[in-house]
């Protein structure tokens, strides 16, 4: 290969703040008022009090408060794009993959910030202070950070911690304003085996600066149609059992041209387990006809565990195999070309391929699944998912395995908690076994964009009630 002829950090420099002049770039092509003018009322005092700290430099922090439906992305938009527009850097960030895709110029905060996946009270982000992201904070004017409610607050706090030590200052997040969006009424953090006590000391309201945050609230559903009387009154469907709640999310679910992009895009089950969600996309795709390709994955101990030959001898291949601890991707993995899948894993995030990525497959080779995009602005765009390897380690099993497969999972039906951040037209929710954790309920039945178009799963024991799961401490 010929060898590179120019330095590309010497023409460019800092390559994070080179990406974001190009946002700074698009940002002043663009009528900025034109978006400004279609703020609400609620939403144009949330900018001026917002934008007003970043062109002052009053660093102030705030909360924005808001149910689902009342636009919080598009003013999150709005302010980045005002601010872009003269010049400002702002780092647009969200605590899912999904959320971050609906950000211009978005990022998950785990890899914006560098935030460990063990969460410790003296956590600190992962960069040092000489470091590309140190640089570019310094010169960071707003960070605009959305789905907080559901990270761990220490998450938050060791953001705070190492903005303090990269700008050299005390103020909260190194004077920068920071805006912390999110609803309460949505997922909490999750806490293994956690009790209530502890997913409420680990929320935000905890957050050592809470009682510094300006909270801003927002109320008025966008989304709805508010014309149609019936959704401000948000009626339930009951159905009789799962192969009804199948037929209707899913009509004409055994006729192979049905399963189209725009078809599956438009539709979901959600249930709150696993367990009830791998029942339930099985029973999809056993419905759904076309041949069976089926991928077993690779399983082997991490190297220092395979040196301990007793280790080895006691947990054979066929056991590994077995193993389906969380967060290890599956065994066995069964597709159809046409049925939906979702990522597993952040792949490319420029390409909005990160972990809960909707994809319809499209084929199915030894070693490549190609799959058409559900989801964001790349709708209908191809990706190519190679397998990928995960090492880990956890407390269910006493040594460290590697499992290689591709990071995928069918998505006739999701878990309530990896729906949160998407909407759909048509959305089923099974509540044979009931909710568990925090605002679960709410979560599943505003996902939907009409009140007419959900159809909920109850136990025929209770036809006419369910459990709700709600913890007031952590609501404002």
């Amino acid at each position: 290969m010929p060898q590179p002829t120019t330095n590309w950090s010497a023409t460019v420099g800092n390559r994070l703040i080179f990406e974001h002049q190009q946002l700074q770039n698009e940002a002043q092509q663009t009528d900025v008022q034109i978006t400004i003018d279609c703020l609400n009322n609620g939403q144009r005092t949330t900018y001026n009090a917002i934008t007003s700290s970043v062109f002052e430099s009053k660093g102030t922090i705030f909360f924005l408060n808001g149910g689902a439906g009342i636009e919080k992305i598009f003013l999150y938009n709005t302010i980045a794009l005002k601010c872009r527009s003269l010049g400002h850097i702002v780092a647009t960030v969200a605590s899912s993959g999904i959320a971050s895709l609906l950000l211009v110029g978005g990022r998950t905060a785990h890899s914006t910030f560098f935030i460990s996946l063990d969460v410790l009270e003296s956590l600190v982000c992962g960069f040092s202070k000489q470091s590309l992201q140190a640089e570019l904070f310094r010169e960071t004017k707003l960070i605009i950070w959305d789905e907080v409610p559901m990270q761990h607050k220490h998450c938050v706090e060791a953001v705070d911690r190492t903005l303090r030590d990269i700008c050299d200052s005390e103020k909260p997040f190194g004077g920068i304003t920071v805006v912390l969006g999110g609803d309460f009424q949505q997922i909490l953090p999750v806490i293994t085996k956690g009790v209530c006590e502890q997913i409420v000391n680990a929320s935000l309201r905890h957050f050592v600066l809470w009682k510094d945050l300006h909270v801003l609230s927002l109320d008025f559903n966008m989304r709805l149609n508010h014309e149609n009387l019936g959704n401000a009154i948000f009626a339930k469907f009951l159905t009789e059992d799962l192969k009804e709640l199948l037929s209707a999310v899913y009509p004409h679910l055994d006729v192979a041209n049905t399963s189209t992009p725009s078809f599956l895009t438009e539709r979901t089950i959600l249930s709150a387990q696993n367990d009830d969600v791998s029942a339930i996309n099985n029973a999809a795709l056993n419905i759904f006809p076309r041949n069976t390709y089926t991928y077993l994955a690779a399983d082997k101990m991490a190297k220092d565990d395979e040196i301990d030959h007793s280790i080895t001898n006691r947990y054979p291949n066929e056991y590994l195999n077995s193993l389906d601890p969380p967060g290890l991707l599956t065994f066995k993995v069964e597709l159809k070309v046409g049925c939906p899948i979702m990522l597993l894993r952040n792949i490319a995030l420029k390409d909005e391929l990160c972990n809960g990525t909707r994809l319809m497959v499209s084929r199915c080779d030894t070693r490549i699944i190609e799959a058409r995009i559900l989801t964001g602005e790349k709708f209908g765009n191809l990706a190519f998912i190679p397998r990928t390897s995960l090492t880990l380690s956890s407390l269910e099993i006493p040594f460290r395995m590697t499992r290689r497969q591709f990071p995928v999972r069918l998505a006739y039906a999701l878990t309530i908690n990896k729906s949160q951040g998407q909407y759909v037209k048509f959305v089923g929710v099974d509540l044979l076994t009931p909710v568990f954790s925090h605002e679960q309920l709410y979560v599943a039945l505003s996902r939907c964009t009409s009140f007419n178009h959900i159809s909920i799963l109850l136990p025929k024991d209770e036809p006419d009630s369910t459990t709700n799961i709600v913890y007031p401490e952590v609501l404002l």
